[in-house]
């Protein structure tokens, strides 16, 4: 309905109660665009075979996983979650690690391989087989996965869920049930950690003599890292976003369209490359703009030793629905 109708029986800026309304636009928008763009300038890590930590680990290799869903030996993960399936990465030369296959003791199986299948939890970090592994063998892929963690704030308990020293995959990753891996993935925020809040409008304004509105919104950021500098430079690199224009897709649309990045079981889904990626969601999707303004940096604060949070925040102008 256009903004500037009068209707006295319906309800203003809102075609059908069941599509996303502003404030969840924005939330989708905003997580997929800081997720890709931290993506696009390079802050991920190239998983090779083997790759030895510095710590003494093995990044290669998984570890079953203690989900109480599957049989014992049928999930194995990663050290780090967020494995990265997105491609034509433009800020740095180097390319993520596209998965093509895994390693059970020796024996490499492709992703469509038939004799031995399994798909990929892209998501969690981890890869399920249809049939339950040996306990003992041992199993090791070439992946990629993400360095920042971009997850909506609302609804996440991230002070009980945060694990520290993910990067460290020295004996007690591979052991099972231990340190923070003893958390299911989907439980598990791992550092460095960006979530977003976005608050319902704070004001409106007018658009133009005749009707029509701009709808201000406030967006929050909690930056969670094991080290100052991690810290910092998060909240610097989201504080660098002042005074942009960002293009808005519609989820509700994406979702209709069957190009979302994944399955009910977060397995890639077919049809998600490129469009599922967040460039294309952009140009094939394309709703509104959003104007990014006023954003201002709060206090980084030391929680322990290895633990900072700091935060920044932002406004936000669109045109009303």
């Amino acid at each position: 309905m256009p903004a500037n109708t009068t209707s006295y029986t319906k309800l203003n800026g809102v075609n059908n109660t069941q599509d996303s309304t502003l404030t969840n636009v924005l939330l989708d928008n905003f997580v997929y665009f800081y997720d890709w763009g931290f993506l696009d300038r390079g802050s991920f890590y190239n998983i090779d075979i083997p790759q030895t930590d510095v710590y003494g680990g093995t990044r290669d290799v998984l570890r079953i996983s203690d989900d109480p869903n599957y049989t014992d030996g049928q999930v194995w993960e990663g050290y780090r979650k967020n494995w990265v399936w997105e491609s034509g990465i433009s800020g740095t030369t180097e390319q993520p690690v596209m998965v093509s296959g895994l390693f059970v003791d020796g024996t490499f199986y492709s992703t469509d391989n038939v004799d031995n299948p399994y798909y990929i939890d892209y998501p969690n970090g981890r890869v399920v087989f249809d049939s339950p592994q040996p306990t003992g063998a041992t199993v090791n892929m070439s992946y990629s996965h993400k360095w920042v963690e971009v997850v909506p704030a609302e609804g996440v308990p991230f002070f009980r869920q945060i694990q520290q020293g993910s990067f460290y995959t020295n004996d007690r990753f591979l052991i099972q049930n231990s340190g923070g891996w003893a958390q299911l993935g989907e439980t598990r925020l791992q550092l460095p950690a960006l979530a977003i809040e976005v608050n319902s409008p704070r004001s409106f304004e007018g658009y133009q003599l005749g009707g029509g509105q701009w709808v201000n919104n406030e967006v929050v950021f909690y930056v969670i890292a094991e080290n100052y500098w991690e810290c910092a430079n998060i909240v610097d690199t989201v504080l660098y976003q002042n005074d942009k224009t960002l293009k808005l897709f519609r989820p509700a649309e994406v979702a209709i369209s069957g190009t979302l990045p994944f399955n009910y079981r977060n397995e890639l889904n077919e049809n998600a490359v490129p469009s599922g990626m967040y460039p294309s969601l952009v140009d094939n999707f394309t709703w509104r703009d959003c104007w990014i303004h006023d954003s201002r940096g709060g206090d980084t604060t030391q929680l322990s030793p290895t633990l900072y949070i700091g935060t920044a925040r932002c406004k936000t102008q669109v045109k009303a629905i």
